[in-house]
């Protein structure tokens, strides 16, 4: 396939600081000193009855792991720095460091972590992202103006008891917001706040669809009890919180993409799911409420555009000036699996970030097995150990009901006393661990099979558990079945920094290409969607199991869910710089600027097959705020242009109706065909009819970097196709000047896979990369 794949300076150059900073803390904690700060998490529900408070229990701790300086004689009152008790548990004590690992053997000791100096942070994402302020000149030092923004979010609703959801520093609630709060059951009007400017319920679709809502069971109101819509929320715009974790993973401060936007929550979605009829009123109210940007994380079958009502509400709020970021689907990596695919939609798929939670499987023959956790629990299985090991499927590559783990189909007499063995797949990964725990069972090992490959999410499981990928699943299962009294044991390794290669796309994440328009590419970017930490509410456990008693501030998640709100968030610190841009704009601000490489300099690759990914998996790319704030040139878009790109698909006057319903459009013909939509990617697709060789697309710039400035393009070599752009230079002489170019594709030999690569236009500081996809549909 064609394509470049420059190594670029910024990149680098970020990872260069980064590793310098992560050098710098980690080593502050290992400078031979002989005592040093920890940060110890507790598990209230520990605490001995002999104590009448947490404070004393810390204390007495302590002291019991204390081990004498000979130098000198210190006050062990002196040792407890600060207690904690309404973000976290637990407390601040000067320790050596073998009383730091003599005290996380301690019951009621979560985890132990030493305290640095440039502190890594919980979302990971705000760094990864390049997002954290350095000094009081970065771009993204807050301001007053991020004030201004309100990105509404439809979802589950929000628990506004978040530290995250923090309104301390705010100013007054902008005076474009017309928006309210509504009273429901467990929901005040004092719920409301600065940060949280709007909270509404939406369900008059779901009780039509399903019988009222059971009141005593669910809140009927904006009070968010899955925890989903909390954790997009956070994800967004969240107040940074200290001291945030999952049980000790992922320490570190939690915020949002844009902690200073306010946040306007939509509870569109219920224990029996989200309906059309609720997430068109829930837009609509949106938009007269005044929201700026909406973070919309859920999505449906996509049968054509004017009978997608996300995207016909969607259109709406274009027209009014309202970005919408929506997550692109959890179907993959199966082709074609994409929801939300409208081009005045930003679509958005799932990558890792450099942060992980090994775990390991060690077995009596000795192998060492990696995985992932976040188990942290009281039944842990003593490291000294070897335990039982057992797996109830077959040899056959197809997984059966025992195998898997479901509801009622593990023997007691089987699987007690040992570690199960689990194929993935059915029913919630944690609930597996749960029915093995029903069963007798003491651990669990998760193996993936074919569909999800070598990916690893994280879980915080209710029992000692490690998930792996399919290959060790193959060799520990072999193991099982064949062994002579099968053994193992499971190691918790925390939270580990710096992971390489990342990102890489998720493989659960949708794929391309888009079906209803292959001219219009889709996903359009990639963002942090795989174990993303943020507020959670405090009506469910983090395994969001009935059964799960454990209640945390934070929660850990994957899935496009959580890349979304990272665009939505970015897209409102856009906003607020930018205001007078249009969504259309911002979008390519961001696809752009997206970038095609790695931490090890490498290209993009897809975790489903750990080989390279293509624009059908990553879109343009991999976001990047830093340079979207000054992208040089956008690709702008009207609602106009919009209607004529749908004037390009074949829908009837009837079926334009519903996009044209307020502004009585008809068609322009601004947009030849569906590849001239003035889109920051270009998809061209080659019909069957072999005589149409050669195909020319347009676009349109706009300079939104300096006055005078020149541009000359840069394009792929692409297999069997010649590629000619006129002009090849772009000369502005004014802010926001429009020049258009146009690119002709020429096939010398038909191409029977898609070709990928890239159009640059580079003024010598700005790089306005659009990816490019040839496509050449079979002859009939």
């Amino acid at each position: 396939m064609g394509g470049i794949n420059p190594v670029k300076w910024w990149i680098f150059l970020y990872l260069s600081t980064y590793l310098t900073i992560n050098n710098i803390a980690l080593s502050s904690t290992n400078n031979g000193v002989s005592k040093k700060t920890y940060i110890v998490h507790m598990d209230i529900t520990a605490i001995p009855t002999t104590f009448t408070d947490h404070v004393s229990w810390y204390s007495s701790l302590v002291k019991s792991i204390a081990v004498p300086l000979d130098d000198f004689n210190e006050e062990e009152e002196e040792r407890v720095m600060y207690t904690y008790q309404s973000a976290f548990h637990g407390m601040a004590a000067r320790l050596s460091e073998e009383e730091a690992e003599r005290l996380e053997d301690q019951n009621g000791v979560v985890s132990v972590l030493p305290e640095v100096r440039y502190e890594l942070h919980t979302t990971r994402s705000p760094m990864f992202l390049g997002l954290e302020p350095q000094d009081s000149t970065s771009v993204w030092t807050d301001k007053l103006t991020d004030h201004d923004v309100v990105v509404g979010v439809l979802d589950t609703g929000i628990w506004p008891e978040s530290q995250s959801f923090n309104d301390t520093g705010f100013t007054s609630v902008p005076a474009h917001w017309r928006g309210v709060c509504e009273v429901g059951r467990g929901f005040e009007k004092r719920h409301c706040n600065k940060k949280i400017v709007g909270a509404r319920a939406f369900y008059r679709g779901y009780e039509a669809a399903t019988g009222n809502i059971n009141e005593e069971k669910e809140y009927k109101s904006p009070r968010d009890q899955d925890g989903h819509g909390t954790h997009t929320a956070a994800t967004v715009a969240g107040s940074p919180v200290h001291g945030a974790n999952l049980l000790g993973y992922a320490y570190g401060t939690a915020r949002g993409m844009s902690p200073g936007a306010r946040i306007a929550a939509y509870k569109v979605c219920w224990t029996g799911g989200c309906f059309s009829s609720d997430i068109l009123s829930a837009v609509d109210k949106a938009v007269t409420d005044g929201v700026n940007v909406m973070s919309i994380s859920l999505g449906g079958g996509v049968s054509s555009y004017h009978r997608d009502s996300l995207s016909i509400a969607a259109f709406g709020a274009m027209e009014k000036g309202i970005l919408i970021s929506c997550s692109a689907g959890n179907g993959g990596p199966d082709p074609v699996s994409l929801t939300n695919v409208s081009p005045w939609i930003t679509t958005v798929g799932a990558s890792t970030m450099d942060r992980d939670f090994p775990g390991s499987v060690k077995l009596g023959s000795g192998a060492m097995l990696k995985g992932v956790s976040l188990y942290k629990g009281r039944r842990n299985l003593s490291p000294k150990m070897m335990y039982p090991v057992v797996y109830t499927g077959s040899n056959s590559s197809s997984p059966d009901p025992g195998s898997l783990c479901l509801e009622g189909t593990l023997d007691p007499h089987v699987v007690s006393g040992k570690i199960v063995i689990c194929d993935r797949g059915i029913s919630p990964r944690v609930q597996k661990g749960q029915v093995v725990k029903q069963a007798g069972g003491i651990g669990m090992i998760l193996s993936n099979t074919a569909a999800n490959g070598e990916e690893l999410v994280a879980d915080c499981h209710l029992l000692p558990a490690v998930a792996v990928g399919e290959k060790e699943g193959k060799a520990i299962k072999q193991y099982a079945m064949t062994g002579r009294n099968p053994t193992a044991n499971l190691a918790f390794y925390g939270t580990k920094i710096g992971i390489k290669p990342s990102p890489v796309v998720a493989a659960f994440s949708s794929r391309g290409p888009n079906f209803l328009s292959l001219e219009v590419l889709k996903p359009d970017l990639v963002a942090p969607g795989v174990n993303i930490l943020a507020a959670w509410t405090g009506d469910m456990g983090p395994s969001s199991l009935e059964t799960d008693r454990r209640r945390v501030a934070f929660n850990i998640l994957s899935g496009t869910s959580m890349s979304c709100p990272h665009v939505s968030g970015v897209a409102a610190l856009l906003k607020a710089r930018h205001p007078e841009w249009s969504p259309a704009a911002i979008k390519s601000a961001l696809m752009t600027t997206a970038y095609i490489h790695d931490n090890t300099y490498h290209p993009l690759h897809d975790s489903s097959t750990g080989g390279l990914s293509s624009p059908y998996d990553h879109g343009a790319g991999h976001i990047n705020p830093s340079k979207a704030v000054d992208p040089g040139l956008i690709y702008d878009i009207g609602p106009q242009d919009y209607f004529d790109f749908l004037c390009t698909q074949g829908l009837t006057r009837i079926q334009l109706m519903v996009f044209a319903k307020f502004s009585n459009r008809t068609c322009h013909h601004s947009v030849s065909g569906p590849s001239d939509l003035n889109y920051p990617a270009i998809s061209v697709v080659f019909p069957e009819d072999k005589r149409v060789s050669s195909l020319t697309v347009h676009r349109t710039v706009t300079n939104v970097g300096p006055p005078v400035s020149k541009y000359h393009v840069v394009v792929s070599e692409f297999k069997g196709v010649n590629v000619k752009v006129e002009p090849s230079t772009l000369n502005f002489t004014k802010k926001y000047q429009k020049l258009s170019y146009k690119v002709t594709f020429t096939t010398k030999t038909r191409q029977t896979a898609p070709q990928s690569g890239a159009l640059i236009w580079k003024d010598g500081v700005h790089r306005v990369r659009s990816p490019v996809i040839l496509t050449w549909l079979s002859p009939l």
